[in-house]
């Protein structure tokens, strides 16, 4: 099988970012703007961030939506197939949990319902 025609492979190109399951675990509870993602990532610069939304924007992750005000905001927020991915974040999250974290304290479930 080519590199080409492997599913995990595409996978792997979208979600490699360090950040992006991050971004998208945040963007499920809904839209946020720059700066409120900013402020729930810790640890994430502002370049970082935008470069890691600009590829998500492309990639048909995110969606960035402009309210042109006054004043102007933008917001993200998922589109269908970033949306998607909320079953992926909550068995990802489940393993972690059981395997890397391993009770520490921090595995209540967060994903929302929705």
């Amino acid at each position: 099988m080519s590199e080409n025609e492997c599913p995990l492979t595409a996978a792997s190109r979208l979600l490699s970012r360090k950040w992006s399951l991050v971004i998208v675990y945040y963007l499920l509870f809904g839209e946020k703007s720059f700066t409120e993602l900013e402020r729930l990532i810790r640890g994430i610069s502002s370049k970082t961030l935008s470069e890691t939304l600009t590829e998500m924007v492309e990639m048909g992750v995110v969606e960035r939506v402009v309210d042109p005000g006054p004043p102007v905001r933008v917001k993200y927020r998922l589109t269908d197939m970033g949306r998607e991915l909320r079953s992926v974040i909550v068995e990802l999250s489940k393993w972690s949990c059981k395997w890397l974290l391993k009770g520490r304290g921090h595995c209540e479930e967060l994903i929302p319902s929705n």
